[in-house]
């Protein structure tokens, strides 16, 4: 109904958005398309976003999916933006690239997002860390970090689909297979393979 209104020239509040809580990220993809951008430490202040969330809520705001510019996982009051989410009456998502998705954050995340997609570019860490430009322990980091997640989703029945997405390029084509294997063994609910 809301779509069919603005179609007639009513003014309507959008239904999904996208935010992105953190400029700073700690990696360096090689395909990013925000480097221009300078990674600057820039951040969404909690005060702004307990005043904006729920004013978003009322306004008929149905979903936000955080990601963006940098790595949502860097904004120390990350868990609290989410539950502002949820208490606000807006279901919640996130893309990331998993290394920060640590157990003390976990809990929170699976519990209360829709699905949370991790940007994971290779099916080995040497691969990974060249794409990536990060160190390999990343690579094994980022596992662990889903396969925690895994567990905590079956564990509780949580309903949040978790997944990875991998950007197909030249450097990382032989090793899809390979990932698509790691993410059913730990449990992934779907892998998403991206065309740059």
């Amino acid at each position: 109904e809301r779509v069919s209104a603005g179609l007639r020239g009513e003014n309507i509040y959008p239904i999904y958005m996208e935010m992105s809580p953190i400029g700073a990220c700690n990696h360096r993809c090689v395909f990013c398309g925000l480097d221009f951008m300078g990674y600057k430490n820039r951040r969404l202040e909690l005060p702004m976003l307990r005043k904006l969330i729920p004013e978003l809520g009322k306004l008929g705001l149905k979903s936000i999916m955080h990601g963006g510019e940098g790595e949502p996982l860097l904004h120390k009051g990350f868990s609290e933006i989410v539950e502002l989410t949820v208490t606000s009456g807006i279901d919640v998502a996130l893309t990331s690239n998993g290394v920060l998705l640590k157990k003390d954050i976990a809990e929170t995340l699976i519990k209360h997002c829709k699905w949370v997609k991790i940007s994971i570019n290779a099916g080995t860490a040497d691969t990974y860390s060249k794409i990536h430009r990060t160190k390999p322990a990343d690579f094994d980091e980022v596992i662990a970090n889903m396969s925690y997640a895994a567990e905590l989703k079956k564990k509780h029945n949580y309903s949040c689909a978790l997944g990875m997405q991998v950007i197909l390029l030249p450097e990382n084509r032989n090793e899809i297979e390979t990932l698509a294997k790691t993410a059913k063994n730990i449990g992934m609910d779907y892998l998403v393979v991206k065309p740059y």
